[in-house]
């Protein structure tokens, strides 16, 4: 059942994130509060925050080619759990302070790693 419905899957979580990383590319400030409920605002922070935004709009605009586009998922969606577990792994257990906001994009990235590993694996 995961199979036939992971082009969906691709599609509907992807819009959203990379939506959300382009807002943290052109609002790092408006995001940075929102995500991490900081107001440091130094050339460095935003430079941060612009560069991870970037990031984050790739990986999720793959995610969402990989949704059209069957061939690509492995190597695509190998990125995306690579990402996903870490962004988990450093909000859990990592030192940040972590805001509701922050919790909740990364359980969300937690479970879409597992969905998308349980995919790949073939389950």
């Amino acid at each position: 059942m995961l199979a036939s419905s992971i082009g969906w899957i691709l599609i509907i979580s992807g819009i959203p994130a990379a939506a959300a990383g382009f807002a943290a590319l052109l609002s790092p400030k408006t995001v940075l509060g929102l995500l991490f409920g900081s107001t440091d605002t130094s050339p460095v922070t935003i430079f941060f925050v612009r560069h991870w935004g970037a990031l984050l709009f790739v990986v999720c605009s793959l995610t969402i080619y990989a949704g059209l586009a069957p061939d690509s998922r492995t190597p695509i969606l190998t990125a995306a759990i690579v990402e996903k577990c870490i962004i988990f792994m450093l909000v859990f257990f990592g030192p940040v302070k972590r805001t509701t906001a922050l919790a909740a994009v990364a359980t969300m990235d937690g479970i879409l790693s597992v969905l998308f590993a349980a995919y790949l694996a073939g389950l």
